[in-house]
């Protein structure tokens, strides 16, 4: 089952002329990558005796297809976008919430 939702999507122009989609993903903060097991990156696994980290909602957000790592908000992710040379991104007016 696939924990990770689109909670901000737009677009980015390679060269300025090359549409490519960029995608904000929220996911619970329980599938922190801090929390993987020794394999975990091959495998999935988690290691339940490490803490789950704190978070404003108990989601962590991070950008697809570029990797942002993970962030306690999605202004934080779309701070990170602008900070990188590839940027801007143009956003989609209709940004998706987050459902529980």
């Amino acid at each position: 089952m696939n924990q990770r939702k689109v909670v901000a999507a737009g677009t980015w122009y390679y060269d300025g002329l090359l549409p490519h989609r960029v995608e904000i993903h929220a996911f619970p903060a329980r599938l922190s990558a801090s929390r993987l097991a020794e394999d975990g990156e091959s495998t999935g696994e988690y290691d339940e005796s490490l803490p789950i980290p704190e978070t404003l909602d108990g989601y962590l957000y991070e950008c697809r297809p570029f990797y942002s790592g993970e962030h306690m908000s999605i202004e934080a992710v779309k701070a990170w976008i602008l900070a990188q040379p590839w940027s801007p991104v143009t956003w989609d007016d209709s940004e998706t919430e987050i459902s529980n």
